[in-house]
Formats: structure tokens, C-alpha cells, sequence
């Protein structure tokens, strides 16, 4: 599986990249540069994940930004929002560490 963070958490993707995971900016993956030259709106985004998708080669978005998140998911390409998954992870954790009766 392929990776792409956006600009809110970049910092993220050489993280993954250590773990072996294939993570990538958007400025990486869209203008193929690890600087940020230019703003990359959502569309131009959503535009790009489409397109590599169609060419069979799917890219999961990982983003803390609500909309991208939203546009992505009604498109039904695989999306990563972080704020869900912490909250997923503090509810296991949270319920795992309740005590049996």
C-alpha cells in the first residue's frame, strides 16, 4: 500500500518512510519535490488520487484536515483522517484497560 500525507502533518511521512511504509508528501507524490513550491488544493489532490487509482495504483490519503477527509471519503478512496483514527485507538485503549466483573 501506497501513502500520501498532506502539508498539515508532512513531518509524518519520513516517520513512516523509517518503518518501511511508502509515504509521501503531496508535494512529493503531485510535483515529485520534497519542498513545497506552491499551494496543492484539495481538488488538485482528489484529481490525483482518482487519476492513479483508475491506473491501478491506489494511494491511501492520510489527512488531519476535515474536508480533504470528507472529499476523499465520498469519492470512496481509501482515506486515513487522524483525528478518527486517535479517537478509535483511545476507545480501545480506554476499553481495554476496564476491569472485568
Amino acid at each position: 500500500m501506497k501513502y500520501m500525507v498532506d502539508e498539515m502533518i508532512e513531518n509524518l511521512a519520513p516517520i513512516l518512510r523509517e518503518e518501511g511504509v511508502d509515504c509521501r508528501t503531496i508535494y512529493e507524490w503531485i510535483d515529485g519535490k520534497r519542498q513545497k513550491s506552491r499551494k496543492i488544493d484539495d481538488a488538485e489532490v482528489r484529481k490525483f488520487l482518482k487519476d492513479r487509482k483508475q491506473k491501478g495504483d491506489e494511494i491511501t490519503l492520510i489527512t488531519s484536515d476535515r474536508d480533504s477527509w470528507r472529499h476523499v471519503d465520498v469519492d470512496e478512496m481509501p482515506v486515513i483522517y487522524v483525528q478518527n483514527a486517535l479517537k478509535d485507538y483511545i476507545t480501545r485503549l480506554e476499553k481495554s484497560s476496564i476491569p472485568e466483573k
